[in-house]
């Protein structure tokens, strides 16, 4: 029998068999009251949380249903022209004596811009003016003889001609006077002159170009099947790459009485306002027509949840005094920057999600946020543990 490996295993025996002992005196109690008090704060704390054990109310951000305009775009392009455009010329034929204006000068209507040669012209209407004067005085002597019976009746219908005859002549050299002095038909910009002092010019020849650009033209195709949609009358939007960030309004003015065979389009005829001189004829632009304008409900693409061909709203509602959303079938139309029209399925004024839906069920207790908790705050003195408030964000 070997002594020593005896007297081993019986002190690890009784070793083994104190820490057991120890371990159920100190040890077990201590663990098991520790589990039993975790497990128990936890069932107080799940229940304190979720209402009986149910999971806690999502937070949303949710935004009212609202009534906007909304209009069906339609594109095109086209060419900028002056509403009125004007080559000067005289309809006589002599030397430029005067010249009243500078390229690219504003004027108004009857400003005088040129002037011929005027002396022989100026003697004419002398001339006629005496001429009429002498006939007036004939026919004022020989009424009163003619009332006497001096002269015969003849005689005074002859006066009577002489002086219509004069009178006549007398307004056609003066037309023929007007005719040399060259002046602005309409209020506008007059283009490089071409003439100078001294210069002959003739009838026909063009001296200077005036528009009118307090108004601008723009003609545009759209396609055929816009032609029902389009009156006189509808708004229009214009840019160009010319004047960066800029967009000008119009108004449709007419539309042209055939289309095109060949591209199916018709001619469209808008005027643009141009109180501030920017826009310039030959211009090229970019037009969105605004067709079909409608007040229609509208929410923002954010709250619509597609399902294969149809379309469904988070609606908030309330269920014994406490925030509950409803799944909502809608039929939307237009889509407009970032908001979308709706034929059907809501009123003004109900609420819809637009963030956070995606924990929410049918009838689901929600907390609606309001958009302010997203601002940024200022950090706390004492070190700022608490977390941002925010919505489960889909």
């Amino acid at each position: 029998m070997n002594t020593p490996r005896v007297i081993r295993t019986v002190l690890f025996s009784v070793i083994a068999l104190g820490a057991l002992a120890a371990g159920a005196v100190f040890g077990v109690p201590a663990l098991t009251g520790g589990h039993g008090a975790t497990a128990a704060e936890e069932g107080r704390g799940g229940g304190g949380r979720g209402g009986g054990g149910g999971p806690p109310p999502a937070s949303v951000f949710a935004e009212t249903v609202r009534s906007q305009t909304f209009s069906n775009r339609v594109e095109a392009i086209g060419t900028l022209e002056a509403n009125e455009r004007a080559d000067l010329t005289l309809s006589a034929s002599d030397r430029v004596t005067a010249v009243y204006f500078e390229d690219g000068e504003r004027v108004k209507a009857g400003k005088t811009l040129i002037s011929l040669a005027q002396r022989e012209q100026s003697a004419l209407v002398e001339s006629a003016e005496a001429t009429l004067a002498q006939a007036r005085q004939d026919l004022a002597r020989l009424e009163p003889l003619a009332e006497q019976g001096a002269v015969s009746r003849a005689e005074l219908e002859v006066a009577r001609r002489n002086a219509d005859s004069a009178a006549a002549q007398l307004r056609a050299v003066q037309s023929r006077q007007r005719d040399r002095v060259l002046v602005a038909p309409f209020d506008g910009v007059l283009g490089f002159r071409q003439v100078s002092v001294g210069s002959l010019v003739g009838p026909g020849d063009v001296v200077a170009t005036i528009i009118d650009d307090s108004v601008m033209r723009l003609e545009f195709s759209v396609p055929s099947i816009y032609l029902s949609s389009i009156t006189p009358g509808l708004s229009i939007e214009a840019t160009s790459n010319d004047l960066p960030g800029r967009t000008f309004k119009g108004t449709v003015d007419s539309i042209d009485n055939a289309i095109d065979p060949a591209t199916r389009s018709v001619r469209v005829r808008a005027m643009i306002p141009n109180e501030e001189g920017l826009l310039k004829a030959g211009m090229y632009v970019a037009v969105n027509l605004l067709a079909q304008p409608r007040q229609a409900l509208s929410v923002a693409e954010s709250a619509l949840q597609p399902l294969g061909p149809e379309t469904f709203v988070w609606v908030v509602s309330e269920s014994d005094g406490a925030p509950v959303v409803n799944k909502i079938n809608i039929e939307v139309g237009l889509r407009q920057q970032g908001r979308v029209e709706v034929l059907s399925g809501l009123t003004e004024g109900q609420q819809v999600v637009i963030e956070g839906a995606l924990r929410l069920r049918e009838g689901a207790a929600i907390k609606v946020q309001d958009k302010s908790v997203l601002a940024p705050k200022a950090a706390s003195g004492k070190g700022g543990g608490g977390e941002p408030a925010g919505a489960n964000r889909e």
